[in-house]
């Protein structure tokens, strides 16, 4: 949905405010000169489905992607009926294709709502409810001194957490303006410290009620086996960065910055 070439750039094309780097800018332009050099997004798209997004190696060395949960032979079913009417109507075949896929991975027929946790999602929520009409998000705030310690182990991230405090304020100002635009009523936001340690009960309440989901034993067994402080890591930066007071003037003063703009970040601490 989301990633470069996805359904998203080939219908609405790739604003330039969600870039994050200049990396990014270049691509971006790059693609917008795809057809002057004889190539156009659905070459990308078509080579990725059938590549990385079909599987990649995950974090445990085991494959990741639409190989995980359905067949190949379902995707190229979808993927023909997709090259066939995208041409005429690009946003209604990538419509279909996407809840076509999103069906055929749920096992149960009884299941509501099919979910994906890709956090730029929250940056390009706009176009996504564009999309699809009937999408609803959930934007989950995690403290950002933690998310700026958490990235620096990971090998997409950047490897300096002051580096990685200004990534999550960008990208939480951008999520905040695309959400912005959408109905209140489509959107759910809170702290997942609030979730998780200060508010539980109703902060899991909250998240049924805006799902319209009831409550049932599989579900609560489920949060209170695995929705854990200890799993959080709350805090870690205070022990693992080197200057912890200078490290939290620091996110304090992205936090007054955010505010500036118009994005409130609740201060649990």
């Amino acid at each position: 949905m989301t990633s470069r070439h996805g359904l998203l750039d080939m219908v609405y094309s790739r604003p330039l405010s969600v870039e994050e780097d200049f990396r990014g800018l270049r691509f971006n332009l790059i693609t917008r000169a795809l057809p002057l050099l004889g190539r156009n997004q659905m070459y990308f798209f078509n080579k990725n489905l059938f590549g990385r997004w079909w599987s990649e190696t995950g974090k445990a060395g085991k494959p990741r992607g639409l190989v995980q949960s359905i067949s190949r032979e379902v995707v190229e079913q979808v993927h023909k009926s997709f090259l066939e009417s995208f041409k005429n109507d690009p946003a209604g075949a990538s419509r279909i294709f996407f809840y076509t896929l999103a069906q055929a991975q749920v096992k149960d027929k009884d299941v509501k709502y099919f979910g994906d946790s890709t956090p730029v999602n929250m940056m390009h929520a706009f176009q996504i409810q564009k999309l699809l009409q009937d999408a609803r998000f959930i934007n989950v705030i995690r403290d950002g001194r933690d998310v700026a310690l958490s990235i620096t182990k990971e090998a997409w991230g950047p490897s300096d957490p002051y580096v990685g405090l200004k990534w999550w304020a960008n990208r939480i100002h951008k999520s905040a303006l695309a959400l912005a635009k959408i109905n209140d009523k489509s959107v759910l936001e809170f702290r997942i410290e609030d979730l998780i340690v200060h508010n539980r009960a109703q902060s899991y309440k909250n998240i049924l009620d805006f799902l319209n989901l009831e409550d049932s034993p599989e579900m609560l067994d489920y949060f209170e086996a695995t929705m854990s402080k200890e799993r959080l890591h709350t805090g870690s930066w205070i022990n693992e960065i080197k200057d912890p007071e200078r490290f939290d003037a620091q996110y304090k003063s992205l936090c007054k910055k955010l505010q500036e703009k118009g994005v409130q970040i609740k201060d649990l601490t």
